[in-house]
């Protein structure tokens, strides 16, 4: 339903042709309509013409019942030279048939009061037009859920194991062995990298000899102070020519001597370029790279092999190294597997019967409504205030003819049901005209008719007069009744409590009931309860 508020100038205008004098020129009142379709508006506006000073409140929402209050305009002021023009807009409606009164609307200016006039109105049925009624549709297939889908649960198997399948790929593609890097590679492969490195071309064109044969010898020597000779590094030429050939005489390497002395003669020409700046030609030095890079092939083939004992211990390394990747891996790919069904597995159930059934078991629903923020409404006419997890839903109510020509008004909402273990109700019913039965038997009349829709079993029923805030007085019912729960078909027995207040030409009803088991259900029935405001309409 769209609701209008007309804006501040379309409603002076219509002030002016509409306004209806009261006691005071000062307050004048004003309707777009007397006559409204059922659930239409009708806009009300009270306009206040006074000095500056003067303090003025206008009418609150439940001075309009019958009608009920849509919504409200803030105050729209309009400043006159020394006097205030003030004018408030209120949207109404009804949801009922019949001719109705606004009342006498209460606006007070200073210490004053002053009223605007009661107004007729009418609310209309909604004509249909039969020629515009679309014809009746087919009977359309409705999935048995009695049954179990086979076929359902096929699709969310093959579902969760085709994610499996694609969660597992990526992380084998991420877990897959990687190239070790650099600083694990053994020394020789590292040397290789090294060497690949040391641009002769541009350094040699730049004239950059020192550069070049500090980077050439510093492989060398890294590579030789790991694999073969201790110290390489911090030796002089001098020194590591002299461990070489002791290594070879030794038989800890097999080098020739003609290698140890190319070798020499290479360190020497790069310690001349290092340290006297003696460099040689550009042919010398680009053989010098060539050289060491031979070289290095040289002593790694010129290694002794290593021991059986070594080699064995290499491999257990290795193997032992492989499994414990190898088991990351697996477990991981294990977690992610498991992970997966788990989480097809609940949305599967969360849809089916069995997440209607934990629902129930665990009472997920009412201990979420304890720990929620609450709403305090008003419903009916007269108007019950009630605090409740969310509003109450309006509810259309469908009568017997012959209980029609009896009722002017049945305004019914709830909240809850009883798949959630917890159902709330409130019902405002009017008489044309005053109706003698005491509490007792409407209550006797109204609770099973009340449950009539969930076919309960085995009602009982108890009564005792109560006085609630504001000194109103009624009867509170207590009772139980079974009850099947559909779609898990499952019974329960539920607990009820219900708060009836009758006056001469109408009575009115809140209704709670909940799943005896599930103390989370009281704590909300009875908090719902407790907070019961009536207001008798007198």
């Amino acid at each position: 339903m769209k609701l209008k508020i007309y804006s501040s100038r379309i409603l002076f205008i219509l002030a002016s042709l509409l306004w209806t004098f009261t006691i005071s020129a000062q307050v004048q009142s004003a309707v777009d309509s007397t006559s409204i379709e059922i659930g239409s508006v009708i806009n009300y506006a009270i306009q206040v013409q006074d000095n500056k000073d003067k303090l003025i409140v206008f009418p609150d929402h439940k001075s309009f019942s019958p009608l009920e209050v849509i919504k409200a305009s803030k105050i729209d002021t309009l400043d006159e030279g020394g006097r205030y023009r003030l004018l408030k807009q209120y949207a109404l409606t009804q949801f009922d048939t019949g001719h109705y009164t606004i009342p006498k609307q209460k606006v007070l200016i200073g210490d004053k009061s002053f009223y605007t006039d009661s107004l007729e109105v009418e609310v209309r049925d909604v004509l249909i037009d039969s020629l515009k009624i679309e014809p009746i549709k087919g009977i359309m297939p409705v999935e048995d859920l009695s049954e179990t889908n086979w076929a359902k649960i096929a699709y969310w198997i093959l579902g969760i194991l085709l994610v499996a399948a694609l969660v597992g790929f990526i992380l084998w593609k991420i877990l897959k062995k990687k190239p070790l890097p650099e600083s694990e590679l053994p020394a020789y492969d590292r040397a290789k990298l090294a060497l690949g490195r040391v641009n002769g071309n541009s350094l040699l064109q730049e004239n950059k000899y020192k550069e070049f044969y500090s980077k050439l010898t510093d492989v060398a020597k890294s590579y030789l102070d790991e694999d073969v000779a201790d110290n390489a590094l911090e030796s002089t030429t001098e020194e590591l020519i002299a461990t070489l050939q002791e290594l070879s005489k030794r038989g800890k390497i097999r080098l020739k001597k003609e290698t140890i002395l190319q070798f020499e003669k290479t360190l020497q020409t790069a310690d001349f370029a290092k340290f006297a700046a003696i460099n040689p030609s550009l042919e010398t030095a680009k053989n010098d790279k060539e050289f060491i890079t031979a070289f290095i092939d040289v002593v790694e083939k010129a290694k002794p092999e290593l021991t059986e004992e070594e080699k064995l211990q290499n491999e257990e390394y290795r193997k032992e190294k492989e499994a414990k990747r190898r088991k990351k891996r697996n477990l991981i790919l294990t977690w992610v597997t498991v992970g997966v069904f788990l989480v097809g597995g609940l949305t599967y159930l969360a849809s089916t019967k069995v997440g209607a059934f934990l629902d129930l078991v665990y009472s997920r629903s009412t201990n979420g409504w304890l720990m929620k923020d609450w709403f305090t409404s008003s419903y009916g006419v007269p108007s019950i205030s009630i605090s409740s997890p969310d509003v109450l839903e309006r509810k259309q109510v469908e009568l017997p003819p012959q209980q029609q020509q009896m009722i002017v008004g049945n305004q019914l909402y709830t909240f809850g049901g009883i798949e959630q273990k917890f159902y709330a109700l409130l019902n405002t019913v009017s008489f044309r005209q005053e109706v003698d039965i005491s509490e007792e038997q409407m209550a006797a009349q109204l609770i099973p008719q009340m449950l009539a829709k969930f076919k309960p079993e085995n009602i009982t029923q108890e009564t005792k007069e109560i006085e609630i805030s504001g000194g109103i007085k009624g009867t509170k019912v207590q009772g139980k009744f079974d009850v099947i729960v559909p779609v898990v078909n499952l019974t329960l027995t539920f607990n009820y409590s219900a708060l009836l207040f009758t006056e001469n030409d109408g009575v009115q009803v809140v209704f709670v009931g909940y799943d005896k088991e599930d103390k989370a259900a009281k704590e909300v029935a009875d908090r719902m309860l407790k907070s019961v405001k009536f207001n008798s309409g007198k």
